[in-house]
């Protein structure tokens, strides 16, 4: 399972609708697919002083990840700053919204996995959409545990963790979660699961960017309406 795949698994509750809105997720899912190119080796931050680089930059190794609805993201990221390249995944820059296509792509494969139930339906009895129920029985629970251990329980993340955290920390997700646990505790712990020393430099910056493109766009969305 990448961090993309597990982060889908607890971004649906149990009725099949998203935890949070289209914006958060399409950043979310963006985040997770960076963060599991720069976890597998394929994708790395540049230093100073690089020759043909820029400092900050991500580029491609050469690695090929083993997820192929994956790997084609190498190319969107490479020689793009963390930020430019969530944002061309996510579709805040771009008109086409790649993140949209994986979550597709990635939730059919979880349906064929058995981890998913697709649901077609219509909102308001007129626009259709798709419900995704998580399968009671399958990979959510222990992915969840997992998570819960680290931030409620304070056990020590592995780097899937922590990178999986981290993006639930970065939309807000880690609350909704686990609505028994101390609301401000779970944002503290997810705070400082992000920002501590692990999976190096390009993970981290990616987490970062992460919460400012979510951010960004979701203070010019508000703008936009507040002016209109």
């Amino acid at each position: 399972m990448t961090v993309a795949e597990d982060f889908l698994l607890l971004a649906y509750n149990d009725t099949g609708r998203p935890r949070v809105d289209g914006t958060k997720l399409k950043a979310a899912l963006a985040g997770a697919a960076i963060l599991e190119l720069t976890l597998a080796g394929a994708l790395r931050l540049t230093e100073a002083g690089e020759p043909n680089h820029k400092k900050g930059r991500l580029v491609a190794t050469g690695v090929t990840p083993d997820d192929p609805r994956l790997a084609e993201l190498v190319t969107v990221a490479d020689g793009r700053r963390p930020k430019d390249a969530v944002g061309k995944v996510a579709g805040f820059s771009a008109w086409r919204s790649r993140s949209r296509d994986l979550r597709e792509a990635l939730l059919r494969d979880l349906v064929d996995a058995g981890q998913f139930t697709e649901s077609p339906t219509k909102v308001l009895g007129l626009f259709p959409t798709t419900l995704w129920r998580p399968n009671p029985a399958g990979e959510q629970a222990r992915v969840q545990r997992q998570v819960r251990a680290a931030v409620v329980e304070g056990a020590e993340p592995d780097d899937r963790t922590a990178a999986l955290v981290s993006i639930l920390h970065a939309v807000d997700m880690l609350p909704k979660l686990f609505p028994d646990a101390d609301k401000r505790a779970v944002k503290r712990r997810g705070k400082a699961i992000s920002e501590s020393n692990w999976g190096g430099a390009a993970v981290r910056k990616a987490v970062q960017e992460v919460h400012a493109v979510t951010a960004a766009v979701i203070a010019s969305t508000a703008a936009a309406s507040s002016g209109s």
